[in-house]
């Protein structure tokens, strides 16, 4: 099963939900806010896409906590991530253990094939 993570009111998340509707693509949506993901989970996605690929450094939320100007190792904007995981670059899509993330309709539709 697919599962695609994210706000229901992200553009990115609407344009996903759009792509695989349109490509008859079955899915299951996690809204993070109200079903937050483990701290297992979210390292699992870190070590196969790296922290910079899944942090949005430039989302409201990275943005309204000043996190850029607090001179943060990689583990402390880790902590930062699982505490408010609307900084998860979206959309955030797994499927066999497997994850994506970003929005490239081509990538995104290789990546369900290959996985």
């Amino acid at each position: 099963m697919i599962k695609l993570y994210g706000v229901p009111n992200c553009q990115q998340i609407r344009k996903t939900k759009g792509l695989f509707e349109e490509h008859n693509i079955e899915y299951e949506f996690v809204h993070v806010k109200k079903t937050p993901v483990s701290a297992d989970f979210l390292r699992e996605v870190v070590k196969q896409l790296r922290l910079g690929t899944v942090l949005n450094n430039k989302g409201m939320t990275y943005r309204k906590l000043g996190l850029k100007d607090m001179n943060l190792s990689d583990e402390e904007l880790f902590e930062w991530l699982v505490k408010e995981q609307a900084m998860i670059k979206r959309p955030l899509i797994e499927k066999n253990n497997r994850f994506w993330v970003g929005f490239d309709e081509k990538e995104i539709l290789e990546f369900l094939l290959k996985n």
